[in-house]
């Protein structure tokens, strides 16, 4: 997967641009703040969604404008595709595939892949759990687009048993409508557990791998998924019924504090390293490997799943990286897209870079094949 073209309308710091890519290693450089990261959440944008920075949709809008717009053209193992999306801030936004309104967002995703790897993902370790559901839930919507449907059908029924528990209302009354609630988050929640723990097992597989290459055979790397249950029940209709019976049993205790305490949006997975908790006893450097670990496992999954790489966006990745870890995931980008970014022009001398972007002040220029510069933003 290649991405090819990319317009940016009031996107972010970005007044106006359009940027081409090769294959190979593109590099985006320029100083801090300048919008070298918009640019890469643009892109992510197409793959997931929504931003990786888990802001909202408004916030992307250029200061003072009222809507934004971008586009992304990129080429798959089969054909050219276009994706779209227009952005406003007093209504709702508009996705577009081929020039064509799309209604669903699971028949948006999934066209465009990319696995995005920065600086706040070294928390991926010792961070909060919620950083970890957003890492695997955004790596199974790319890979397995039907999966959205079950996290917002799931999120906009958690958000009206949510909204009852704060009611003041007959306790018995408030008992039978959670039961009701209960019934329907039961499906997509044993849905949403399903998936998570068949592509963990599957991820587990792939950055074991990496993490024994990363750390010169020291290190086995072994995730476990933290859930309602410690074993999945065997088909789906069970894992229904028992998700139904374990949120039912908890409804004393939720009508008690006001809130949904139990549920899949309180899973989590650990990490381990030669069987510690990452999370207690694993070093800096320990960390930094099995993230790394995780994101080259998560690209290799996709490869799998779809017969092709995804693309990779690196943002400012390599200054965190101490020089081994540095060579290994630069060793990795042969046969692949890879889009990163970083501050000075020189730190990527010994890269074998296909195409240089320089950003300054939300405005892009390219690098022509003869040393100059070309203007590739239309922004004054």
């Amino acid at each position: 997967m290649q991405v090819k073209d990319l317009r940016l309308v009031n996107f972010r710091n970005n007044k106006y641009s359009e940027l081409k890519f090769t294959d190979g290693v593109n590099v985006i450089y320029g100083e801090n703040a300048a919008g070298k990261t918009n640019i890469l959440e643009s892109i992510f944008y197409f793959a997931a969604g929504k931003s990786f920075r888990n802001c909202k949709d408004r916030e992307l809008i250029y200061f003072g404008e009222e809507g934004a717009a971008a586009e992304l053209c990129f080429g798959d193992n089969r054909k050219d595709i276009s994706l779209g999306v227009k952005l406003y801030k007093n209504r709702k936004r508009e996705f577009l595939r081929n020039g064509n309104t799309v209604t669903k967002l699971s028949e948006y995703l999934g066209a465009f892949r990319a696995v995005i790897f920065t600086p706040d993902h070294l928390n991926l370790v010792k961070g909060q759990p919620e950083n970890r559901r957003r890492f695997i839930d955004l790596a199974i919507c790319q890979s397995y687009p039907r999966y959205v449907s079950y996290l917002s059908e799931y999120n906009r029924v958690l958000l009206q048993k949510n909204a009852l528990l704060k009611q003041d209302c007959e306790k018995s009354y408030k008992a039978d409508m959670i039961g009701i609630y209960n019934e329907k988050l039961s499906s997509a929640a044993a849905a949403i557990s399903f998936n998570r723990r068949r592509f963990l097992k599957q991820l587990e597989e792939c950055a074991a791998l990496q993490q024994e290459e990363i750390s010169g055979g020291k290190e086995v790397l072994r995730l476990k998924y933290n859930g309602c249950f410690e074993e999945e029940p065997e088909s789906a209709e069970e894992t229904r019924v028992a998700m139904l019976n374990y949120l039912n049993s908890k409804c004393e205790a939720e009508i008690l504090r006001g809130i949904s305490l139990f549920g899949v949006h309180k899973d989590d997975f650990t990490i381990y390293l030669n069987n510690k908790n990452g999370r207690f006893f694993a070093s800096q450097g320990q960390q930094r490997s099995a993230v790394l670990a995780l994101k080259l496992a998560e690209g290799e999954m996709s490869r799998k799943i779809t017969g092709e790489y995804p693309v990779f966006l690196f943002d400012d990745i390599l200054s965190e990286l101490d020089e081994g870890r540095r060579s290994i995931i630069l060793g990795k980008t042969g046969g692949r897209q890879v889009i990163i970014t970083g501050c000075e022009k020189d730190y990527f001398a010994t890269l074998d870079v296909q195409n240089r972007i320089r950003v300054e002040k939300g405005m892009c220029f390219t690098e022509t094949p003869f040393g100059g510069e070309g203007f590739a933003s239309g922004q004054e």
